[in-house]
C-alpha cells in the first residue's frame, strides 16, 4: 500500500484517486523508469536519495526485562563497546502445597541449579544460536539468595538493581557445553537431561533448604516465598577484549529447576516458571561498563558520525535526525509514494563470534528522545515495515511516518524528533551489536524517496 500526502487543492479528491490508481499498477518502481511514469500520468514522478541525514550514537533507554521469552546470562568484554554484563533475578516455586523430604531424611544429598539453554526455532525454520560471543570462553557463575520481595504482577526494567543476602549459595566455573546432554539416574529411572547449565548449591544452602519444613516453609507457595526469596546468577568473570560471551536461558521449561537429591536416590524439583505465563517473577539486570568515551553523544545536540554503533541489553542505540524534511517537502503540490531507509553494518565489523541480530528495529522518537513506535511498524506487516537482515542490510519503509510529520507541519505542529534504530529487546533477546556504516550518501546509509510532482 501506498500513502500520501497532498496539499488541500481544489481538485485533492480527484488527485489522490488518480495517484492511487497509478502506483497500485506499480509493482516495483525500480523497473519503471521515473520519466516514462510521469508521461503516463501527466506528472513528474521523481527518486531522491540527496535528503541530508544526521546520524549519531546516544544511551539506549532502560528496557523491561520481566516476562521475557527468554533471560540474558553472562559477561562479554567487546573490544569496540567495552564490557557487558547480564544478571537473572528470579523467584523459584515449591514443588507442591504440603511437600515434605518424608521419614528418615536427615540431610540433602546435594542440589543443583538447572537452566536450560533457550533452543529456539522459529517458525519459518531459522535457527537463533544460545550465545553470544566466545562459546568456548571460561566462565565463573555465582548463585546469592535474593534478599528482597517480588511480585509477579510487577514490571521490573533492565536497569533496576537487586539485593542480594551476600553469601555465595553455589557456584560453577567452565565452559558452556550447547551440544551434550546429561544422562543422570534418579531412583530405578535414567533421565537424559537436554543441554543446560548445572551450577552446584553448596552446603550452607542445603543445610538451610532441608531446614525450611520444620519451619513451617513449604505449607505454601506463600510462604515458602516469604522465606526463600529468590536467586541472583551473575557471572563474575574477568575478560579481557574479545573475551567472554553472553548466553539465553528459557525458565518455562521442565529442565529449568533446582533439583534437590535426598535420600540417595530420590529428587524433587523446584521449578522456576517465569515468562509471559510465569507464576515466578523473573527480570535481567544489564550492566555496561568500560564504554568508549568518544562514541556516545547526546540527543538534540550531537553531531554525525561516520560510525554508528548499536547494542542491545539497554546498551546503545543510533539517532536519524532528517534536520531538512520540511524544506525537502516545500512544494504544496506532492506526493510522496514511497520511503525507505537503508542501513548497512560496517565492513569487517562482524564475524562468527560477533555476528549480525537478525532483526532489527526503527522507532521513533519523542520530544526527550524516548523510544516510540512508527506508524507503519504498527500499521503494516513486518514484510512491508521491513527490519529483517537481508544481503548484509537492514531497510524500514516509512511513508507513513514522513506522512504524519508532514501532516502535523502544515497545521503548525513541528514533531520532526528524530528516529532510533535498536536491536529489540525480545523476541527473540540477542546480545548481538552491530557497527553501522553512517557516511552520507555513500550507498550504504541512505533515505531513497519516490515522489510525485503535480503539474
Amino acid at each position: 500500500m501506498t500513502h500520501y500526502w497532498i496539499a488541500k487543492t481544489k481538485n485533492a479528491f480527484f488527485l489522490l484517486v488518480v495517484s492511487i490508481l497509478w502506483f497500485a499498477c506499480q509493482k516495483n518502481t525500480d523497473l519503471v523508469p521515473a520519466g516514462f511514469v510521469g508521461a503516463r500520468n501527466g506528472y513528474q514522478t521523481l527518486f531522491d536519495t540527496t535528503i541530508d541525514l544526521r546520524a549519531y550514537t546516544v544511551k539506549m533507554d532502560s528496557v523491561i526485562t520481566s516476562r521475557l521469552s527468554a533471560y540474558a546470562i553472562g559477561t562479554i568484554n567487546d573490544p569496540a563497546l567495552g564490557t557487558s554484563s547480564a544478571a537473572l533475578i528470579t523467584q523459584v516455586s515449591l514443588p507442591g502445597n504440603g511437600f515434605s523430604w518424608g521419614s528418615g531424611v536427615f540431610k540433602l544429598d546435594s542440589s543443583i541449579l538447572q537452566l536450560r539453554f533457550r533452543n529456539l526455532l522459529s517458525s519459518d525454520g531459522t535457527y537463533f544460536k544460545d550465545y553470544y560471543g566466545d562459546k568456548n570462553a571460561t566462565h565463573t557463575l555465582k548463585v546469592y539468595l535474593l534478599d528482597e520481595n517480588l511480585r509477579i504482577d510487577s514490571t521490573y526494567y533492565s536497569s533496576r538493581n537487586y539485593k542480594t543476602t551476600g553469601v555465595v549459595m553455589g557456584s560453577w566455573t567452565g565452559k558452556f557445553n550447547f551440544t551434550d546432554t546429561l544422562t543422570i539416574k534418579q531412583g530405578s529411572q535414567t533421565v537424559v537431561i537436554p543441554p543446560h547449565i548445572r551450577i552446584p548449591m553448596n552446603q550452607t544452602f542445603n543445610d538451610l533448604l532441608y531446614g525450611a519444613e520444620l519451619r513451617g516453609e513449604f505449607a505454601s507457595q506463600s510462604a515458602f516465598k516469604a522465606a526463600f526469596k529468590g536467586f541472583v546468577v551473575v557471572d563474575e568473570s574477568n575478560f579481557g577484549p574479545g573475551g567472554g560471551s553472553i548466553v539465553y536461558v528459557r525458565l518455562n521449561s521442565d529442565v529449568t529447576a533446582l533439583t534437590a537429591f535426598y535420600k540417595d536416590s530420590l529428587a524433587a524439583d523446584f521449578p522456576i516458571i517465569g515468562g509471559n505465563n510465569g507464576v515466578d517473577a523473573s527480570y535481567n539486570f544489564y550492566k555496561h561498563s568500560n564504554v568508549p568515551a568518544d562514541i556516545l553523544q547526546v540527543i538534540g545536540s550531537g553531531s554525525h558520525r561516520d560510525t554508528g554503533f548499536v547494542q542491545p541489553l539497554a546498551g546503545t542505540k543510533l539517532r536519524i535526525e532528517i534536520p531538512n524534511l520540511f524544506d525537502a517537502f516545500a512544494n504544496p503540490k506532492l506526493a510522496i509514494n514511497g520511503a525507505e531507509l537503508t542501513f548497512t553494518p560496517q565492513t569487517g565489523s562482524f564475524t562468527e563470534t560477533y555476528s549480525l541480530p537478525k532483526v532489527m528495529s526503527l522507532v521513533g522518537s519523542d520530544s526527550t528522545g524516548k523510544n516510540k513506535f512508527l506508524k507503519d511498524q504498527i500499521t503494516e506487516g513486518t514484510n512491508y515495515y521491513g527490519g529483517k537482515l537481508s544481503n548484509n542490510k537492514y531497510s524500514f519503509n516509512i511513508v507513513r511516518h514522513l506522512q504524519d510529520l508532514l501532516i502535523k507541519y502544515k497545521s503548525g505542529a513541528n514533531m520532526n524528533y528524530g528516529m532510533h534504530l535498536i536491536v529489540p529487546a525480545d523476541n527473540p533477546i540477542t546480545a548481538e551489536r552491530v557497527i553501522i556504516d553512517t557516511r552520507k550518501n555513500s550507498g550504504s546509509f541512505k533515505l531513497k524517496l519516490t515522489y510525485t510532482v503535480i503539474k
